[in-house]
């Protein structure tokens, strides 16, 4: 008979689990192989909430399930919807820490920014997840559960995944992988492999780690300087990781995926790194790459910076124009409800010290 761990003071939950994991579970039971297959795809493709909705599966074994199992472990803290109708998720997990989640509806593509780990280690000076420090990993449960609950509770139709929300995905990495496989498994979560991106800091042997090991999701890389002392002065993570060594991680990824392209994350910060100078660094930089360049204008935190003004904005990419990769600049969205990673777990964190 399958017993509960005695380490666990609750029910482990079945969601983020591999084919491969269930199997193991059920080894006991003495269930068939293709047992597992089916409630991997109950729980993560047909996004059930409860054991007893899977109805090709045994009513004894969906009773030994719900007996030592759980699903969904994510509680909604609270939702709020901006102007432009991006909305933004605050979760409670079941250690009653918090983390975040935000939809971003487009025309043709509706994108969710899903978290990795409660808080962060690295630090960025303009990132307000940095202030809470590192609290711990999330699971590929948790990760893979922001997901399949904005799609039961959104009235738009996810199309793309991207893992830029709280904490750095490659520090968490053989979670974010495993989570990664679920949500692009057509049985899985069945979002399609290539509207998945995993953004990293710059964590250079997992990028290549990442290469060597093939996986087929986008990678972006957050940049956000041109240069290292910059890079130091805002990404601690560039000491540990300089710059040219970061460059050099994504040329070996280029090298191996020659139809790939690099995505490098730019946050403007203004009278930091929003000068036509750093524009011009910018070209010399990432002209041997095939990349793209996403421009992202600061959004307005209580950690003293601001986005550029549209003059200098203007400038910026006015200077960009003739550069020989593609340029993107990304509206600000969700500002109404502090829509940018980590604000809102961070206020409600806030919150609730100044109440104890």
């Amino acid at each position: 008979m399958m017993k509960k761990p005695e380490t666990m003071s609750q029910k482990e939950s079945l969601l983020g689990r591999s084919v491969s994991q269930i199997l193991e579970l059920l080894q006991p039971l003495g269930e068939p192989e293709y047992r597992a297959r089916q409630i991997y795809k109950w729980i993560h493709h047909h996004n059930v909430d409860h054991f007893q909705e899977m109805s090709n599966i045994p009513k004894s074994l969906r009773s030994i399930l719900s007996d030592h199992f759980q699903l969904k472990t994510l509680q909604l803290a609270q939702k709020t919807e901006a102007l432009d109708r991006t909305e933004k998720y605050l979760w409670k997990l079941a250690d009653h820490r918090m983390v975040e989640s935000v939809l971003i509806p487009e025309s043709r593509r509706n994108t969710i920014c899903i978290s990795s780990q409660v808080g962060c280690s690295l630090g960025c000076q303009f990132c307000a997840t940095g202030t809470m420090g590192f609290l711990r990993n999330l699971t590929p449960g948790e990760i893979v559960e922001q997901v399949l609950q904005v799609k039961k509770l959104s009235r738009h139709t996810l199309t793309n995944v991207v893992f830029m929300g709280m904490g750095e995905p490659l520090i968490n990495y053989q979670r974010t992988i495993q989570a990664s496989q679920i949500l692009g498994d057509p049985e899985g979560a069945a979002i399609a492999t290539k509207k998945i991106t995993i953004s990293t800091s710059g964590v250079v042997p997992k990028i290549y780690q990442y290469t060597d090991e093939a996986h087929h999701y986008g990678l972006a890389i957050s940049l956000h300087a041109p240069e290292q002392k910059l890079r130091e002065k805002i990404m601690p993570i560039a000491m540990k990781f300089p710059l040219d060594e970061l460059m050099e991680s994504v040329r070996y990824y280029m090298r191996a995926k020659k139809r790939n392209r690099v995505t490098f994350e730019y946050v403007l910060l203004s009278g930091i790194n929003d000068s036509p100078a750093e524009a011009r660094q910018l070209i010399s930089l990432l002209s041997p790459f095939r990349c793209k360049l996403n421009l992202i204008p600061c959004n307005q935190n209580n950690l003293g910076f601001h986005p550029p003004a549209a003059e200098h904005l203007d400038k910026f990419i006015k200077t960009l124009l003739n550069a020989p990769f593609a340029i993107t600049v990304r509206k600000n969205r969700g500002e109404d409800i502090t829509a940018a990673c980590g604000q809102l777990a961070v206020e409600v964190q806030e919150k609730a010290i100044f109440m104890k």
